[in-house]
Parts: structure tokens; C-alpha cells; sequence
């Protein structure tokens, strides 16, 4: 289904009756992420959309940062009259949710919050040195016979330095903003129960992430799912799922 919300076309499902469950997705994702989930929760009304600048919603006309999302998803909401009781965040959803919840621009009864992003990186010697030789790799893209491979030596960079920086696209802008963040602060304003769903060989938001946003929030408890990597709820749907049945 489409609607119109601040100008903005944006895609989106609402399934089901009962409770209202609104799903979140990562950075460069869709609604559809979550497809597997969604068989295992009946009972109750689904809300998921595309974010701006994602799937198939239009992408944001400014430079959005973590908050513009969040109150653009309240907007969202008010929009199709949905009023989420739980959310649930994959990655860069997870990202809203705690400034959401945080900020008291949400106010659910519960949130589950999967693989989250919102620990800001710490620059160490290894990374400050890969980020140099990516900024001297860059330089030379601009060299011939450098200049004529500058798009796929750029992409290797970025790959090297594990940033997600160059698949954003015409988002880099906004990518910038967002990871630059670090939202521990509002994760300690956050006073509903939380439950943390991360996979044990996640290398995007690694468990230690996982650690501190559970230290972080009050009333919240860490579920590891072994073998399972930041995609965990598409890998093992069904445990996710019934960690989420069990914790709503």
C-alpha cells in the first residue's frame, strides 16, 4: 500500500487485528526483512513501512538525522491511525527506537530491539590507519590510469574499512549523520521492558554493542542466538519469533 506523509510517498503493509506491532528495518533494507516473522505472529496488527530513502518509499529532500526519522515514523502512524503498543527495530530501527523511546518521541509498552545500531565506533590505531590509506587511495582515483577504475577502487576501500558508506548512494549524506551518533544517552532514558535479540557472530553490531545497550537500559534483558550473524531474525526466524512471542 502507498500513502503521502509530509510529501513523501512511502510503501508500507497493515495486516492483521489486535495489539499493534510496528516493525522497523536497517539501513538499506525494506519492510520485507521481517517476512519470515510475520506467519508467527498472529494475532496481532502489523504495521511496517519502508523508510524514506529505502524500498520504495521516496527519499528525504534534507539531511535527516536519527530524530527526523523518529518523528517522521510518529507522523507516519498518526497518518493510519496506528497507535504501536510494541515496537520492534532491526539495525538501523532499532537506531529510531532508542532515540524514539529515549526522547519520549515514542511511547510503547514494550520494544524489542534486534542486532540495534547505536554505539558509536571508537577510532583505534588500526582504523585511524585504514581510513588514511582509504583517503590516499582516494586521491589516486583521480590520477590516470587510477581515474578510469575510480568507482570500483572507491568500493574496495570502503569495503576494507567495513563501512556501508559507498552503498548509500545519494543517502551518503544522511548515513553520515546517522552513524555519527552514539545513543547510549537515550538508551538510559528508556524505562519500558526491552528485550535484545543479537546473533552470536554478528560482525556489523558485534554482541558487545549488544552489551552495553542492555547495561544501558534499565528494565531490558540479552537473548544470543549461537551461529547466527546480523541478519539473525532472517536466519533463524522461528527463534526469533518465539522469543518475541514470549517476551509480548
Amino acid at each position: 500500500m502507498k500513502t503521502i506523509v509530509s510529501g513523501l510517498a512511502i510503501e508500507y503493509t497493515d495486516e492483521g487485528s489486535g495489539p499493534t506491532v510496528l516493525m522497523l528495518h536497517g539501513w538499506a533494507d525494506s519492510l520485507h526483512t521481517f517476512d519470515a516473522l510475520i506467519p508467527e505472529l498472529q494475532g496481532h496488527r502489523i504495521v511496517r513501512l519502508d523508510m524514506p530513502g529505502f524500498g520504495s518509499s521516496e527519499r528525504p529532500k534534507e539531511t535527516w538525522g536519527v530524530i527526523e526519522y523518529a518523528r517522521f515514523v510518529q507522523l507516519f502512524c498518526k497518518k493510519i491511525q496506528a497507535d504501536p503498543q510494541i515496537l520492534i527495530g532491526h539495525s538501523f530501527g532499532g537506531r529510531l527506537i532508542i532515540k524514539g523511546v529515549g526522547t519520549g518521541v515514542f511511547t510503547p509498552q514494550k520494544i524489542i530491539l534486534i542486532a540495534s545500531a547505536g554505539i558509536a565506533r571508537k577510532l583505534t590505531l588500526k582504523s585511524l590507519l585504514l581510513r588514511t590509506l582509504a583517503k590516499i587511495g582516494k586521491a589516486l582515483t583521480l590520477i590516470p590510469p587510477f581515474s578510469l577504475y575510480r568507482q570500483e577502487i572507491r568500493k574496495n576501500l570502503y569495503a576494507i574499512l567495513g563501512s556501508d558508506y559507498f552503498a548509500a548512494g545519494s543517502m551518503r549524506d544522511v548515513f553520515l549523520k546517522v552513524v555519527r551518533e552514539d545513543l547510549v544517552q537515550f538508551a538510559r532514558q528508556i524505562r519500558v521492558p526491552t528485550l535484545l535479540v543479537w546473533g552470536s557472530l554478528d560482525s556489523s553490531t558485534p554482541l558487545s554493542d549488544g552489551e552495553k545497550i542492555r547495561d544501558a537500559i534499565r528494565f531490558s534483558e540479552l537473548q544470543v542466538i549461537n551461529g547466527a550473524t546480523h541478519f539473525v531474525h532472517q536466519e533463524k526466524p522461528h527463534e526469533v519469533a518465539t522469543l518475541i512471542k514470549e517476551f509480548i
